[in-house]
């Protein structure tokens, strides 16, 4: 999130996409028309890949697939089979450990005080030459945060050249900073993975950059029977991961690899080091005993 408002600039948090959204801009003359275009595009992301509306593309994808064979082929919006390109990128940077079949394991009993955790054997197959997918029966695509971490760029990259000017777009813990003019938004890190400013946080500045952060404790869920359940999970094992960070923040040129390399430390932290000093990124890791930095992260940071 931004470390304090901006007197200079146009900055606004509102709720959308059941998370939070972060705009800032630096023509404040055309804030209101620049805020209405990004509502217009949140909607579309919506439409396309919201799990929790009836009329969405993936619910209704998977409402078709109930209706057919064991796999069924669908065309796709150019939205979806962009967002799909995203996350099938995010299990190649990640070796696999972000997956979008995982939100699968957990989806029966996501929004729901249900009782227990609902193993659900999906797989999606994108083919390229029709713009469609192959999925099983009875497959819900989750893309969750990648998704947003995709959109969040594309909205900023889009807003800037329609209204010339420097955009940062915020969708929850993922941030993309859109800068031709030379602007540099600071954004405050936490160590502990909270939404708010406080003083004493971490600042970096971005300037045509992504940021993401993914907190262990954002993604924990109350179950009337489990207590507290993760929907954190292993690809390797189908278990809840637990050979990760607890906070990690990744930085570097794309929002949706931010995204995948965050999620992947929360996952496995030794192998995500890795990938992120392999893919040139940079990344500050809090675990239980120690804070970690990869890639020149700290020479990144303006204050403490």
């Amino acid at each position: 999130m931004l470390s304090e408002p901006l007197s200079e600039m146009y900055t606004k948090r509102f709720g959308a996409l059941g998370t939070y959204v972060d705009l800032a801009c630096s023509k404040c003359d055309e804030s209101e028309s620049i805020l209405d275009r990004l509502l217009d595009l949140l909607e579309q992301l919506d439409e396309a890949a919201s799990c929790y509306r009836a009329d969405s593309e993936v619910r209704v994808l998977y409402e078709r697939s109930l209706l057919g064979g064991e796999e069924s082929v669908f065309e796709v919006s150019d939205v979806l089979w962009d967002l799909l390109i995203s996350a099938q990128e995010a299990v190649q940077v990640t070796r696999g450990l972000v997956d979008i079949g995982c939100g699968g394991l957990f989806w029966e009993d996501y929004d729901i005080a249900g009782e227990e955790l609902v193993q659900i054997d999906g797989e999606v197959d994108l083919i390229p030459s029709e713009r469609a997918v192959r999925i099983r029966r009875g497959t819900l695509i989750d893309l969750g945060s990648v998704g947003k971490a995709y959109w969040a760029q594309r909205c900023a990259s889009s807003l800037a050249v329609e209204f010339g000017c420097d955009i940062l777009v915020g969708l929850g813990g993922d941030i993309y900073a859109k800068c031709d003019q030379g602007t540099k938004f600071p954004v405050a890190v936490p160590m502990d993975g909270r939404s708010v400013y406080e003083p004493g946080d971490e600042i970096v500045e971005l300037s045509s950059m992504a940021i993401a952060t993914s907190a262990r404790r954002t993604r924990e869920h109350r179950y009337s029977a489990l207590g507290k359940a993760t929907h954190i999970f292993d690809p390797r094992t189908l278990q809840p991961a637990i050979s990760g960070a607890q906070v990690a923040t990744v930085m570097g040129r794309v929002a949706s690899v931010c995204n995948s390399l965050s999620l992947m430390s929360v996952v496995d932290l030794e192998l995500a080091k890795d990938a992120i000093f392999t893919l040139g990124y940079m990344a500050r890791l809090v675990t239980e005993t120690k804070i970690e930095y990869v890639g020149g992260f700290e020479d990144e940071v303006l204050s403490q």
